[in-house]
């Protein structure tokens, strides 16, 4: 097993030993403490967890996409038939790409593109929703924001008079509010850049795997000529 075969996980390691050293200092400094004592919606809370369990599944798709590396490499031609090529690893993706290939050479189609298409289809499909969930916790902390305003305006409304404690009360219940648009804020931007950081590693990956097994079905096509 070679490391370079594996770096698409090993670069999801290193990524998320990064996140945890700064959750690290965020928690020494008491940042994580005030996220779930002064967040009244506890969405920050929700943020928080839900960004572990996406890391959590990206860690898996970059597995699952350094195994497939490992494969294609594997799939060094060694001999003159291609037909024992394709067949190697055939639960592979890049396996399953190359016996489409062939199949479509014997039927005499030109559909290479809608193949190509499909390769990257499932390449990009093990981690393509974690753009999906980068916006989801960017738009839950626009959410606690706007719940956040919401409770610091009603309490306006509360004032019928110039008394002194009255005020108090309502400046007290308007820095609530604030605080709450704040964290909110503060989780749902930072849990969706780091999200989006590592689907960018991700489709980096992805990418040269689709090179390589282009690469790989053009040397069968030419090992079949």
């Amino acid at each position: 097993m070679s490391r370079d075969h594996y770096s698409a996980f090993y670069g999801w390691l290193l990524i998320v030993g990064v996140i945890t050293f700064g959750a690290y200092l965020l928690w020494s400094f008491g940042l994580f403490a005030k996220l779930l004592t002064e967040d009244m919606t506890n969405l920050s809370s929700i943020i928080l967890v839900l960004f572990c369990i996406i890391t959590l599944y990206l860690g898996a798709a970059a597995w699952q996409l350094s195994r497939q590396v490992s494969y294609a490499a594997s799939c060094a031609i060694n001999d003159k038939s291609a037909s024992s090529f394709s067949k190697k690893l055939p639960a592979s993706w890049a396996g399953q790409h190359l016996t489409l290939l062939q199949w479509q050479r014997e039927q005499s189609t030109h559909e290479s593109e809608s193949l190509l298409a499909r390769l990257v289809e499932r390449i990009h499909r093990g981690h393509a929703s974690g753009w999906f969930f980068s916006d989801i916790l960017m738009r839950l902390g626009l959410i606690g924001t706007v719940i956040g305003f919401v409770l610091m305006l009603s309490t306006v409304y509360q004032l019928k008079d110039n008394d002194i404690q009255a005020l108090q009360q309502l400046l007290g219940t308007m820095g609530s509010g604030m605080q709450v648009a704040l964290y909110t804020t503060l989780s749902g931007l930072g849990a969706a850049m780091l999200v989006s950081i590592q689907c960018q590693w991700l489709d980096r990956c992805a990418d040269n795997l689709v090179s390589q097994i282009i690469e790989l079905g053009m040397q069968d096509q030419q090992l079949s000529e």
